[in-house]
């Protein structure tokens, strides 16, 4: 064998030498973690109630992905918690499925809208789309402001507030009665007493608490005007509520 064919000889083994250490280097940082993976089945931990940003490195311990879903402010959830997730907890499944988690978000600044003359239907329908909540409803009669529409607001209007908060509104019967109607409000929540006064146009008066056993906490026990009664003008109704102190 002469010069040159062995040098040609030791090249071609170097050559193969070389892509077998590649083959071996592949087979074992790449093909072989693939092949050891795949198909690989876990039991998905529960991820409620923590902070999302703890959830996602526990999924990524277990090569699953994610995706966030943020969920409005909630008085009853802990922002940037974990509220849902689905898969549901400890369901058996494989690496490299997306899960999906739903974050409580945290309140966001909202400035106040005129709801001056607009129906008290169409302003919910705006606060539920805001996640603003309604306080009270105080209903009096407007000649100029049709019945159910809104005669003005509080807070009042540009008002910064933020998201969850509450809004009170003056609300419109419409043209005022010949005469006013008492309304029976005894054994009612003294929350919906108010709101039925208020409903029959006339005013609530001095509210006295007597502690009584037999009835649940602010629940009304006598008014001081019979139900049914007419009156010709919007008097004042007395409550007696009861109290468990």
């Amino acid at each position: 064998m002469n010069l040159n064919k062995f040098k040609n000889l030791l090249s071609y083994l170097s050559i193969l030498s070389f892509i077998g250490i590649l083959g071996l280097i592949f087979l074992d940082l790449i093909a072989l973690p693939l092949i050891t993976n795949y198909n690989k089945t876990i039991y998905l931990p529960d991820l409620r109630n923590i902070d999302y940003r703890i959830a996602q490195d526990k999924l990524d311990s277990l090569d699953l992905s994610y995706k966030l879903i943020m969920h409005d402010f909630s008085e009853f959830y802990t922002p940037f918690t974990v509220i849902e997730m689905s898969p549901r907890p400890f369901t058996k499944l494989k690496t490299g499925r997306i899960i999906k988690l739903t974050v409580a978000d945290e309140k966001k600044d909202i400035i106040i809208k005129d709801f001056y003359n607009t129906s008290l239907r169409s302003t919910k329908l705006e606060l539920q789309r805001n996640n603003l909540n309604i306080d009270t409803l105080i209903y009096e009669y407007n000649n100029l402001i049709k019945k159910d529409f809104i005669i003005s607001q509080y807070p009042r209007v540009g008002k910064l507030i933020k998201s969850g908060d509450k809004i009170t509104f003056i609300i419109s019967l419409g043209n005022p009665p010949n005469y006013y109607i008492i309304p029976n409000v005894i054994n009612l929540n003294l929350v919906k007493a108010k709101e039925m006064i208020s409903k029959a146009g006339l005013l609530l008066g001095n509210i006295t608490y007597e502690h009584n056993i037999n009835y649940l906490n602010n629940t009304v026990l006598e008014q001081n005007k019979p139900s049914g009664m007419r009156l010709s003008f919007p008097a004042k109704i007395n409550l007696i509520v009861s109290t468990d102190k």
